[in-house]
């Protein structure tokens, strides 16, 4: 049995676009597949297919959205964790040196990443980085290729099977759910509210339920917005958990959302989305076999109310006739 250690100390959107890498190599029968990522993504990372053993620590040189910078106390306890394992085999989708450097020093004999211009010092096989006219999926899928036994369909995946047995709150029981999720990492790539409260007006028109879901202080900045409004559907107060959110998300309907983590994370489970992309690049769209629609501009003021009005009534009719057949 070769023990292969995926390494994604990045973001959770990120984390999502290595699921399909996950499952080449997880498929492979003589491989035990283990991951390395950050601490608040490990709540999702075990839905990774494949994925035997989680390692998870924020790096110090790095914070995940609204959180402080990793401890170095916490990260080398995971690196020693690591060492002791004794891997034969890393993949590194990143480019970034001190991930590969810390790689390298715990000792694993076969390290593949992307050629970067610091890091492929510590590599003992580099690989082009995918280009910017391919999904993230299959620019890993592409230039790893050669190490892989097994060939998978350039998707995100995302284990449903494995998320905790919960139960939906007596209000939303029996409802035709749909996710806003207004917000992503940066503010000046999101559609301004007034935008978004137009959107679930739309939904409710066409049967949803409207479902506002973020961090608390996303959704306080909604709840200024939308008061008393009939589209002012929050779940904060019973899913603050990113695990239990993801559980609610597969639960939806449909998801809409910005180029961020959630949006990534619904589809990968399944989930129909409406993407947001303000502006956005081929290489991050939704990336699962599921329905997906995008709405492309240049930035939020470019926005064209009407055509996206008109796309989401069109994508909702087909995921109608899809239903029926």
């Amino acid at each position: 049995m070769k023990k292969v250690l995926l390494v994604c100390l990045d973001n959770l959107g990120d984390l999502v676009f290595v699921s399909g890498l996950a499952r080449a190599l997880s498929e492979d029968p003589d491989v035990e597949l283990s991951l390395w990522c950050k601490d608040y993504t490990s709540r999702i990372a075990h839905l990774l297919p494949g994925i035997h053993k989680i390692y998870a620590a924020d790096p110090f040189w790095d914070r995940g959205p609204q959180r402080r910078r990793g401890s170095l106390r916490v990260f080398l306890r995971s690196w020693r964790s690591i060492r002791r394992a004794h891997f034969d085999v890393a993949y590194l989708p990143t480019v970034n040196w001190r991930t590969a450097f810390f790689v390298k020093l715990a000792g694993i004999p076969r390290r593949l990443g992307l050629a970067g211009r610091k890091n492929q010092r510590f590599l003992t096989e580099v690989v082009h980085q995918p280009r910017s006219d391919e999904t993230v999926v299959a620019g890993f899928l592409r230039v790893f290729g050669g190490s892989l036994t097994r060939s998978v369909p350039p998707h995100t995946w995302l284990d449903r099977r494995r998320l905790p047995p919960l139960a939906l709150p007596l209000s939303l029981q029996g409802k035709k759910i749909a996710v806003l999720h207004a917000f992503a990492g940066r503010a000046d790539r999101c559609a301004p509210l007034e935008v978004w409260e137009r959107l679930a007006q739309q939904l409710e028109a066409a049967g949803y339920f409207i479902l506002w879901t973020g961090t608390q202080l996303e959704l306080e900045r909604l709840r200024g917005r939308l008061p008393g409004s009939d589209v002012a559907h929050f779940i904060d107060s019973w899913a603050q958990d990113l695990e239990k959110l993801a559980w609610l998300w597969a639960q939806a309907s449909l998801f809409v959302g910005h180029d961020s983590g959630p949006l990534h994370v619904a589809h990968a489970l399944g989930v129909p989305v409406i993407g947001l992309y303000l502006p956005g690049q081929k290489r991050t769209f939704p990336q699962s076999a599921a329905p997906s629609h995008l709405y492309q501009a240049s930035n939020p003021a470019a926005l064209d109310l009407l055509q996206l009005s008109q796309g989401i009534a069109g994508f909702i009719e087909g995921l109608a006739q899809l239903t029926k057949s």
